[in-house]
């Protein structure tokens, strides 16, 4: 019994680390890309698009 919930809590450990990982240095989902010289939208930024020239 003590195996099965010490097993089941490090998965919990093992998961939430996986998932802060993910979404703390995961990277801005919500953002413009430059891609063939045009801006794109990525996700849903909530910035309005760049006036800037895209290279």
């Amino acid at each position: 019994m003590k195996t099965a919930i010490s097993f089941f809590l490090i998965i919990v450990i093992i998961s939430f680390t996986l998932l802060t990982i993910r979404f703390v240095f995961g990277g801005d989902e919500d953002t413009w890309v430059c891609q063939n010289g045009q801006w794109e939208r990525h996700g849903n930024p909530s910035a309005p698009k760049p006036s800037s020239l895209c290279k």
